[in-house]
């Protein structure tokens, strides 16, 4: 034991070594400091839980907080000082930090005698009983208000949202000036200047290519992602406004027109700053040479910003991904098809891949794609059970690996395969190398919601939203961490923006029918579910559950059985992945037999949903009861 004890205290120690010298860089986080110690995120964080409870961006924190309360004691600088000299990025977080760590702001540490505070520790310390309970108090603290910590700084991004509460102060950008890096860029999506319907493919295909190779480019600071970006399609905002928003200097604004192989593109590089012109280039060429148009246009930009193009990268980005034009058209039309997030046009995109393989029988990203197609219609949208599901993708995904065993899509898309197929450790850890190469990603975020590790999630999403502001209001997994951290209002607010975004993402409505659930707001539950029915063109069985619940507790008996035995019926006739959600309705009117008889039912057709037993707020009722544990573990989660 002592041994043991010594190790877990060298360990320790070489933690806040490694923290003590990166004090000051605001940007050492969870990532960087798991590859400090050699191990990969989740390595770490099952380690330092074990050794004390506490997860790693946790420990991180507390760490800077305690350094910070030496300093004030100390008179080292002012509070606003200090926050940067302990690597907080802004006084205002800082500050809320602290008073929800000490239950005082740093201001007040001078006027305080700093006896008490010693007696405080020696209190907490002479007594197993008192200490146990000081340490749940101000952990119980914590974890109360942490999300509405978190909320100030991401909503710190979005100032002109105006939007408040009562437990969360904005921060203007007259208190946190931005400062835009010089080589930061966005890409706006290309325009088809032909005016043909046919061309959009081959414009959001060139949007792609751009943005993917000047992302590979190191020497770019900072390149704004594809899924925010699209946003800005036909929209009539100035390039300064634009700017503004992405936190960028540059904006690319480009048109593209095909005229059988005839190619003619035009690019305006602009100052966001001055919303001036910076550079501008007119490309004529052919269409059989367009992946070297793509490399040029990347290279010329790179060069325009003073970024330097290593060896590799150089190599990376003139890559071609087919030689054959016609099966490259087919692919650029079936991403076109499926962006349309859906099930129909998933559907419909398949026969795209299935030409371009027809085509070109050593296209890599083409099997990808259609493997992944397959994929999305078992785990997300429900038309195929997983297992068909996995046996249908499987030969694509196969093939792409023979093709191209370093293909990074692929790693994603087999990471997901194993995910939804219950092996979290095989995905966590194909997920790390994806992430070693890409940086944060969706994947990552989703597996440590299953798993309960929502400070990583957050943390993980505050790193994207610096990268890219508009990243918050993209990412459906930024509601899930506030909602299942307990923090409704924002999760709600992030709700209202991400349908403000994509209103006709049906999904949306079932979760914001999920969440007025549980505030006890059945008439809104039922109005939101009940207009998610109207613009979907499939009655899924999630929301005819929550909708029968919401019924329930209505009073309306007689609609409320009449939704639930729809889905009963579906699910007797062997209809995939909807059997976990009858046990959704029993668990929340606390019918715990009934609730597990489904659960099990669900378990022996290994229902994609069942991953989300450790989290979903319709099932933890059940937590209490001894066969909640038996299948957690059956299904093979970490610290059930």
């Amino acid at each position: 034991m002592d041994n043991q004890l010594s190790m877990d205290e060298k360990f320790l120690k070489k933690l806040v070594d490694i923290l003590e010298t990166n004090l000051e860089n605001e940007q050492f986080g969870v990532g960087q400091l798991a590859t400090a110690m050699g191990l990969s995120r989740s390595q770490l964080h099952r380690k330092l839980n074990a050794i004390n409870g506490k997860s790693t961006s946790r420990f991180i924190r507390e760490f800077r907080l305690e350094k910070a309360m030496e300093m004030l004691k100390n008179n080292v600088a002012t509070a606003s000082e200090i926050a940067y000299k302990v690597g907080f990025s802004s006084p205002s977080y800082f500050n809320t930090s602290f008073n929800q760590y000490y239950g005082y702001p740093p201001g007040e540490v001078k006027f305080r005698n700093p006896l008490n505070d010693e007696d405080s520790e020696e209190i907490q310390t002479s007594n197993d009983n008192t200490a146990t309970l000081t340490s749940k108090s101000r952990l119980f603290n914590k974890r109360t208000y942490v999300i509405a910590t978190l909320a100030i700084l991401l909503i710190a991004s979005f100032s002109y949202y105006n939007y408040t509460n009562s437990e969360t102060t904005i921060i203007t950008e007259n208190e946190e000036p931005v400062a835009l890096s010089e080589n930061s860029i966005a890409v706006l999506p290309f325009k088809n200047m032909s005016g043909s319907p046919e061309n959009e493919a081959f414009c959001d295909g060139m949007t792609t290519a751009i943005i993917s190779r000047l992302s590979k480019i190191k020497g770019i600071n900072k390149v704004i992602s594809l899924t925010s970006m699209m946003n800005y399609k036909d929209n009539k905002k100035s390039m300064q406004e634009i700017a503004k928003e992405l936190k960028v200097r540059y904006i690319l604004e480009s048109g593209f027109q095909k005229s059988g192989n005839d190619i003619k593109i035009n690019l305006q590089l602009i100052d966001g700053k001055s919303d001036k012109l910076f550079w501008s280039q007119e490309y004529k060429g052919t269409y059989d040479s367009i992946f070297k148009v793509q490399a040029l246009v990347a290279e010329m930009v790179a060069k325009k910003l003073d970024a330097n193009i290593t060896e590799e990268e150089q190599t990376d980005i003139q890559q071609a991904m087919t030689k054959n034009m016609e099966a490259y058209d087919n692919y650029l039309q079936g991403v076109y098809v499926s962006s349309n997030y859906s099930a129909k046009n998933y559907i419909a995109s398949r026969k795209y891949f299935e030409r371009a393989i027809a085509l070109d029988s050593s296209f890599a990203e083409a099997y990808v794609r259609l493997g992944y197609t397959y994929s999305m219609l078992g785990t997300w949208f429900g038309n195929l059970s997983k297992m068909k599901a996995d046996s249908l993708a499987a030969p694509f995904f196969k093939k792409a690996l023979q093709l191209d065993p370093n293909n990074l899509e692929l790693l994603y898309r087999r990471a997901e395969k194993e995910l939804f197929n219950w092996n979290f450790k095989v995905a966590d850890s194909m997920l790390n190398e994806y992430t070693r190469h890409m940086g944060e990603n969706f994947l990552s975020d989703f597996l440590y919601l299953m798993l309960g590790r929502y400070d990583e999630v957050i943390e993980s999403i505050n790193n994207q939203i610096k990268e890219d502001p508009n990243a918050l209001y993209n990412k459906i997994e930024t509601v899930y961490a506030y909602y299942f951290k307990g923090d409704i209002e924002t999760s709600l607010h992030l709700m209202n923006k991400g349908l403000m975004l994509n209103p006709n993402f049906e999904f949306t409505y079932d979760h914001f029918g999920n969440i007025y659930i549980d505030m006890k707001n059945y008439e809104k539950a039922k109005d939101v579910l009940e207009t998610g029915l109207q613009i979907s063109d499939k009655r899924h069985a999630s929301m005819l559950i929550h909708l029968a619940i919401a019924y329930h507790y209505l009073g309306n008996e007689k609609k409320s059985l009449e939704y639930l035995n729809e889905v009963i019926d579906r699910a007797n006739k062997g209809e995939p992945e909807i059997i976990v959600f009858v046990a959704h309705y029993y668990a929340r009117l606390g019918k715990n037999d009934e609730a597990f008889k489904w659960l099990d039912k669900a378990y022996k057709k290994h229902e994609v949903d069942l991953i989300w037993l450790k989290a979903d707020p319709n099932l933890l009722m059940l937590k209490n009861d001894p066969r909640y544990k038996v299948l957690c573990n059956k299904i093979g989660f970490p610290d059930c």
